[in-house]
C-alpha cells in the first residue's frame, strides 16, 4: 500500500522548499518545467505557478541556453552536471551561481533532471578581493626589495663619501691642532685665535656629516640595535675628544653613581651625547661650565645622563617643537635642526627617552634616559 503525503505535509514541504534561496526545479526530458520554488521569481522575476509547463529554452533565453544546453543534454543522458555560470536577472543584476543537474532515472531510463543553482556572488567577491589584495602584496614586496636595495646603495655611497671628505678633514683638524701648539709659544694671538677658529668650523663640519649620516642611514634601518656591555667612564671620554679642544676643558663631569657599565649602541649614544653637549656649549656663555652628570634609576632600571647649561632657557613656543627635525634655536650657530632630532630618535632606538627637566633663565637641563631591563630593544 502506497502512503500518499496529507495535505499538511504537502503544504510545509512547500513552504520549506520556498524558504530556500537556491533555486529548485524540475525539467522533464522535454525541458518543461514540473516544478519551480519560489527562489525563481527572485531570480527571473518570473512567478513559480506560472513556470509549470514552460520550456526552459524560454525561461533562460537564446544566449543563456546555448550556454547551458551542453550540461542539459549531459544531464538527459544520465550524467551529474555541475558548473559555475554567472545568471542575468531582472534590473540587470549579475549573480555568479553554482549550478547543478541530476539526473532522475527510473528503470534505467532519464524522465528528467532536478535543478539546483546556488548564488556565491558574494564569496566569488571576497575571492576576488583576495586575489587583488594578494598581487598588490606581491607588487608591494617587490617595490620595498626595490627600494631595501636602493637604500642599501645610497647608505654605501654615504659612507665612500663621508670617508673622502671625513679623511681630509680629519688630517687638517690634526694639522691645525699642532699648528696651535706651536704658536702657543709666539706672541702672536691674532694668528692662534684664527687656528682655533678654523679648528671649530671643521669640527662643525665633521660634526654635519656625522648626523647627516646618522639621519640617512642608521636611523632609518630597520632592524633592532646592536647594545653592548659599554664602560660609561671611557663612552665619556671619548665623547669629549669629540669636541674641539678648545671646548673640551669646558665639559664638567659629574658622578652620582657606582655603575661602571651599561648596554647601549656606543657609536649612537656618542653620536647622541655629542650633540647634547655642542648644543650646550653653544647656548651658555663663553667660558663657561656645560655639566655632565650621571646618576642611576631603580625603578625602572635606568642610567640617567643629565646634560646642564647656563644659558637662557627654550623659549616656550619651541619647547613642543624642540626634537623635531629642522627645528632651530635662536643661539649663534644653531646649526641644521637636525641635532635633538638624532637625540630623540636614538633614545628610541634604545627603549628611553629624551627630556627637559629644566628650563629657565638660568639654563637648561636635557635627560638621556637610558633603560636596562630586559625588554630593551
Amino acid at each position: 500500500m502506497t502512503h500518499r503525503p496529507d495535505p499538511d505535509t504537502q503544504y510545509y514541504v512547500r513552504l520549506l522548499v520556498d524558504r530556500v534561496p537556491s533555486m529548485l526545479a524540475y525539467w522533464d526530458n522535454d525541458l518543461l518545467c514540473r516544478f519551480a520554488n519560489k527562489a525563481y521569481e527572485q531570480w527571473f522575476g518570473v512567478n513559480p505557478e506560472r513556470l509549470i509547463g514552460t520550456s526552459l529554452r524560454d525561461l533562460l533565453g537564446p544566449e543563456l541556453f546555448a550556454k547551458n544546453e551542453p550540461h542539459i543534454r549531459a544531464a538527459l543522458a544520465g550524467e551529474r552536471q555541475v558548473f559555475e555560470r554567472i545568471v542575468p536577472g531582472p534590473g540587470g543584476v549579475q549573480r555568479n551561481s553554482l549550478a547543478e543537474y541530476i539526473p532522475h532515472i527510473v528503470d534505467g531510463t532519464v524522465r528528467g533532471f532536478l535543478v539546483q543553482v546556488t548564488e556565491f556572488t558574494e564569496l566569488r567577491q571576497t575571492q576576488d578581493a583576495l586575489r587583488r589584495e594578494q598581487q598588490y602584496r606581491t607588487e608591494l614586496q617587490a617595490q620595498a626589495a626595490e627600494v631595501s636595495a636602493l637604500l642599501r646603495e645610497r647608505t654605501e655611497m654615504l659612507y665612500v663619501l663621508a670617508h673622502e671628505v671625513r679623511q681630509p678633514l680629519n688630517n687638517a683638524s690634526a694639522a691645525l691642532q699642532s699648528a696651535h701648539a706651536a704658536l702657543r709659544d709666539t706672541s702672536d694671538a691674532l694668528v692662534s685665535d684664527e687656528v682655533v677658529h678654523a679648528q671649530a668650523v671643521l669640527g662643525e663640519v665633521l660634526s654635519n656629516i656625522d648626523n647627516t649620516i646618522a639621519v640617512a642611514s642608521l636611523l632609518a634601518r630597520p632592524n633592532p640595535i646592536h647594545r653592548e656591555d659599554t664602560d660609561i667612564d671611557t663612552w665619556l671620554r671619548i665623547v669629549i675628544a669629540d669636541l674641539p679642544e678648545a671646548q673640551q676643558g669646558r665639559i664638567q663631569r659629574v658622578r652620582e653613581t657606582s655603575i661602571r657599565t651599561v648596554l647601549m649602541d656606543m657609536s649612537l649614544l656618542r653620536l647622541a651625547l655629542r650633540n647634547l653637549l655642542s648644543n650646550a656649549l653653544r647656548c651658555s656663555p663663553p667660558e663657561s661650565s656645560v655639566v655632565v652628570r650621571i646618576a642611576d634609576s631603580d625603578d625602572p632600571p635606568a642610567l640617567l645622563i643629565d646634560v646642564e647649561d647656563t644659558g637662557p632657557g627654550i623659549p616656550a613656543d619651541l619647547l613642543p617643537r624642540l626634537f623635531t627635525r629642522g627645528v632651530r634655536g635662536a643661539v649663534r650657530d644653531a646649526g641644521h635642526g637636525v641635532g635633538l632630532y638624532i637625540v630623540r630618535q636614538v633614545m628610541q632606538l634604545h627603549g628611553g627617552t629624551v627630556d627637559v627637566v629644566r628650563n629657565g633663565p638660568g639654563g637648561v637641563t636635557l635627560r638621556l634616559t637610558l633603560c636596562q631591563t630586559d625588554g630593551g630593544p
